[in-house]
């Protein structure tokens, strides 16, 4: 025989335990997916759900949790105000256990601020897994959400023809009617991403913007080439690395600008720590004399 009564109690444990379990296995999605710059631009998806899409179903989970949790209270009112009553009558019993996880909030949330390891190793390792999804250049999109401004724009910013893009697209079978179109919706009318536009016209681009070797730059240069571009997460290292630099030289020109570094700090972690921003602290880097 069904029970056709309600139980309250009962229902809200069940949506405590269903937001619990999206909750982290949501979370475990955001820990790995790719940043949303290559996200976006490549319209990254897993198990046919976009970035944005994992990202809904985390708000919304967490948001069943707290009203869960809001009807925990109301559910267990009195028995919580007698326990805490009683622990008050007893001059709390647990102040060491109190102390010590007071401690760890604050720890916590200190990590979070200023990088402290060693749980700063956990974001670390989910920046590691997030650059993995970056296999090949043309993965990371020219400038950050590229795919969200116009064709017109785009083609401007990249020294593209308009009309010569316009007629590529449309040959190539996509609707472009409008230049003030975003590279989204052009991608959308033949269900792909950014990157999947872009490939069609960046043949026309006159003036590429290729990063070599023993570059020369400029501090305009750098604004042009690396504003939005995720720059601040990679490190001190890797920057080294991809531009062929001198070491020697790239340490020197940090410390005359008043900042010692090693190779695994994050160029975003300097920039915090010393009331400056990623590009400027490139800027030290790659410019001889500022």
């Amino acid at each position: 025989m069904i029970n056709t009564n309600w139980h309250g109690r009962a229902f809200n444990s069940l949506c405590s335990l269903v937001g619990f379990i999206l909750l982290l296995f949501t979370a475990i999605m955001l820990y790995i997916e790719p940043h949303g710059r290559v996200a976006y631009w490549t319209k990254w998806s897993f198990l046919g759900l976009e970035k944005d899409q994992w990202g809904n179903i985390h708000l919304f989970s967490g948001l069943l949790f707290l009203v869960a949790g809001g009807f925990h209270l109301y559910y267990n009112w009195k028995p919580l105000i007698g326990y805490l009553s009683g622990k008050i009558k007893t001059k709390l019993r647990y102040q060491r256990e109190l102390m010590i996880s007071s401690l760890i909030f604050l720890w916590i949330i200190a990590s979070g601020i200023w990088y402290l390891p060693p749980l700063v190793c956990v974001a670390d390792l989910s920046e590691a897994i997030k650059n993995a999804w970056v296999t090949s250049a043309e993965l990371v999109p020219p400038f950050g959400h590229a795919e969200r401004v116009s064709l017109k724009t785009f083609c401007k910013k990249q020294g593209i023809p308009l009309d010569q893009a316009m007629a590529e697209l449309r040959e190539a079978g996509f609707k472009v009617n409008n230049p003030d179109k975003t590279l989204g919706d052009i991608a959308d009318s033949k269900a792909i991403s950014g990157m999947g536009v872009y490939a069609v016209i960046q043949k026309l681009e006159k003036n590429p913007k290729t990063v070599k070797h023993g570059s020369v730059w400029t501090p305009g240069m750098i604004e042009e080439a690396f504003a939005g571009t995720g720059i601040g997460k990679k490190s001190i290292g890797q920057i080294i690395k991809e531009h062929g630099l001198d070491p020697k030289e790239v340490y020197h020109r940090l410390k005359r600008g008043g900042i010692e570094a090693i190779n695994d700090d994050k160029i975003k972690q300097l920039a915090h720590k010393h009331d400056s921003t990623p590009i400027k602290i490139l800027t030290i880097m790659l410019v001889d004399k500022i």
